[in-house]
């Protein structure tokens, strides 16, 4: 009986390759990226958005999601030679982006003309090794699964921003989502500059989900990210809360 399955073994390696089959001891372990943002690395559970996985901000309209999904995407267009956005609803604003400190040099805006060609683009782009990949919309479902592939194959971060509830395949595809509830204004003479948001792991196939942790982000433009005052931030396994640093965006 043994034979007869390492036969069957051999077989598979020699029609499809060694990869094909393999023992699970000898699956690599997700790669993190560090982005820089405490919050986001901690909440991850691996001390950074994970490579070679589909990764999701998700959030109502006004939450922040965007805007904290562009400051990710900026620190990756500084780390890699190769970041792409896909904005199929041709919403990106690549001068406004420059203001978070991203580099355009290494930024690729890709606009495809329908959901089918999104997702044809993404797999493609993941498959090819982009650095950071930067979905601005939901893609059809029958993309999702070769994106998972292509993307833990070239080791790609993939990263989603979508509004809530978040899409059934996109969420289900994840391997690890966050959302995020506005909880507060920020005014500055009569005028809003920002928010304070609700920074949340619903789930995580990685680590163990749950944790939180409020950010403070601002929309000045000319913005760069630094350590500013404290913000509160919890974490799952505690029941009393405690001053840590956290991070903003502020005019230069």
């Amino acid at each position: 009986m043994q034979s007869e399955l390492q036969r069957a073994i051999d077989a598979i390696h020699v029609r499809f390759g060694d990869q094909s089959l393999v023992r699970a001891t000898r699956l690599p372990a997700a790669e993190p990226w560090p982005t820089g943002i405490p919050a986001v690395d901690r909440l991850s559970g691996i001390g950074g958005w994970p490579r070679g996985r589909i990764g999701l901000l998700s959030g109502r309209s006004g939450s922040g999601k965007l805007t904290l999904g562009l400051a990710l995407l900026a620190r990756a267009t500084r780390e890699f030679a190769q970041v792409v956005v896909l904005d199929p609803q041709r919403s990106f604003d690549p001068w406004t982006f420059a203001s978070l400190g991203a580099d355009l040099r290494n930024l690729t805006l890709v606009r495809p003309p329908n959901a089918t060609a999104a997702g044809e683009a993404a797999v493609s782009l993941a498959r090819a090794g982009a650095g950071c990949l930067l979905v601005l919309d939901s893609l059809p479902e029958p993309a999702l699964a070769p994106l998972e592939s292509a993307a833990a194959r070239s080791g790609s971060a993939v990263l989603a921003v979508t509004g809530e509830p978040a899409p059934q395949g996109l969420a289900f595809a994840s391997s690890l989502s966050l959302s995020l509830q506005r909880t507060d204004w920020i005014w500055e003479r009569g005028l809003p500059v920002g928010l304070r948001t609700l920074l949340g792991c619903r789930k995580n196939k990685l680590a163990a989900p749950g944790g939180e942790a409020e950010l403070e982000l601002r929309y000045a433009l000319g913005a760069r990210l630094f350590q500013a005052h404290a913000v509160r931030e919890t974490q799952a396994e505690e029941t009393n809360v405690r001053e840590l640093p956290a991070w903003r965006f502020a005019a230069v």
